[in-house]
């Protein structure tokens, strides 16, 4: 009797922990195939790699809570953000998880553009840059 209740608890354990490890894998998973390279990541000290895992975590929270949001806007917002991560989607698929947070890191950089410079001098730039002779 004790060796099955024994075996039951391990087995219940192990299957406890192989769900968060691979619920662990697949946040990785989506932090590499969105393009932020963790594994290229130099930080010196725990604290900072910690700082920086916690700010790719809010952003994959922040996609995830997009992705299963419904609604026209939300739609249209997921959309948006997969358009400007310039990535194909299969055929049949809106978007996926990975496009949806390379394409958010993209949205961010561009509103903080857009709230440093005016569309004025954004437009003198794209001149100069599209006609630098």
């Amino acid at each position: 009797m004790w060796q099955k209740n024994t075996a039951n608890c391990y087995q219940n354990n192990v299957s406890w922990l192989y769900y968060w490890r691979w619920g662990i894998e697949s946040f990785f998973k989506l932090l590499k195939g969105a393009g932020h390279d963790v594994e290229k990541w130099l930080q010196r000290s725990a604290g900072a790699l910690l700082r920086r895992l916690l700010i790719a975590s809010m952003a994959c929270v922040l996609v995830w809570r997009l992705q299963r949001a419904e609604g026209d806007d939300n739609a249209a917002a997921r959309q948006l953000i997969c358009r400007l991560s310039g990535r194909q989607q299969k055929r049949g698929r809106k978007e996926s998880t990975p496009a949806l947070l390379a394409g958010l890191s993209i949205l961010l950089n561009t509103l903080t553009l857009l709230a440093d410079y005016t569309p004025e001098e954004l437009a003198h730039f794209a001149m100069v840059v599209f006609n630098p002779l």
